[in-house]
C-alpha cells in the first residue's frame, strides 16, 4: 500500500468532511495525508487542518508545508499543501 494519500480541498465540500475524510485515510493505513488546496481554498484547507488537530491532538503532526504558485493555463496561480502524519 502507499504511504501517502492526498485529498485536493475545495469549496465544494465543508472543512468537517475534509477532515473526516483524511481521518478515513489514516484508518485504511496510510501513514501519511497530504492536504492540497489552490489559494482561494487555502483557508479552508487551514480549518481542515485545525479540526483534524482539535479530534486528534498530539497523535497528529505536520511533516511539511509548502507555499508555492504555478503556472496553469498560463497565469500565476497559488497554492498551500500540508503533509501531516498520524503518530502511533
Amino acid at each position: 500500500m502507499e504511504s501517502r494519500s492526498r485529498i485536493n480541498v475545495t469549496s465544494s465540500s465543508s472543512a468537517e468532511d475534509y477532515a473526516l475524510q483524511a481521518i478515513l485515510e489514516f484508518n485504511k493505513g496510510f501513514k501519511q495525508v497530504e492536504l492540497y488546496a489552490d489559494s482561494d481554498d487555502a483557508c479552508k484547507l487551514v480549518d481542515v487542518y485545525l479540526i483534524m488537530k482539535q479530534r486528534m491532538g498530539e497523535a497528529l503532526r505536520v511533516v511539511s508545508a509548502d507555499v508555492g504558485s504555478s503556472r496553469p493555463r498560463g497565469r500565476n496561480a497559488g497554492y498551500l499543501s500540508i503533509i501531516i502524519e498520524r503518530l502511533a
